[in-house]
């Protein structure tokens, strides 16, 4: 795991949150708050699913009441976002996750500059989200934090690559896109729980 320069601080760092900075996935967080407490609201679903899973996200979260101080978040790397915060680092949350419940997260750990979620319409994932940070930062204008294998439709047009609670397959498929300056495995006792 190497130091970034301090050349760097120009270029902003775009964070994932469901399995990188969060060891969970907030749909599934939201969907287990909404089928305890409106259990007749699982039959709606596949209803909004339809629409598509953007839509899906926006109804649940707006029914959704989870407390975002309780949910797991990987230690090491939150660690490593408040010093590069603390040197001055620009730091964009960019979920998939639904902007309400990001904008809460963020509002969580105050380290965010800026906040690019789903909106009901566009689900910021894969090529939409890629799409949208080169439109903001440019090609390779960005370094990326992320822990999938959908992260690497991102990391390609990435400065760098960062990856969060990945496998050795994915942190090798990640170094053949793009430079991985940083690699923060799953930490003992706190395992990423996303179940998609």
């Amino acid at each position: 795991m190497g130091d970034i320069n301090q050349d760097d601080l120009s270029i902003p760092l775009c964070v994932d949150l469901d399995g990188t900075l969060l060891n969970t996935d907030m749909l599934w967080e939201s969907l287990k708050d909404v089928a305890r407490k409106r259990p007749w609201c699982a039959l709606l679903v596949p209803f909004w699913l339809m629409q598509g899973r953007a839509h899906l996200k926006q109804r649940v979260a707006a029914l959704a009441s989870v407390d975002v101080t309780a949910l797991p978040f990987h230690r090491g790397f939150l660690e490593f976002l408040k010093k590069e915060k603390a040197r001055g680092r620009k730091l964009i949350l960019a979920t998939a996750s639904d902007q309400a419940i990001a904008d809460q997260i963020a509002a969580r750990f105050g380290l965010f500059d800026q906040v690019l979620a789903s909106n009901g319409q566009r689900n910021l994932r894969g090529h939409s989200k890629v799409a949208v940070l080169k439109e903001r930062f440019g090609e390779k204008g960005f370094d990326y934090a992320g822990n999938s294998h959908v992260d690497l439709q991102v990391w390609p047009a990435t400065r760098r690559a960062i990856v969060v609670n990945g496998s050795e397959e994915l942190v090798a498929q990640a170094r053949a896109v793009s430079a991985v300056s940083h690699i923060f495995p799953e930490e003992a006792g706190n395992p990423c729980k996303a179940p998609w």
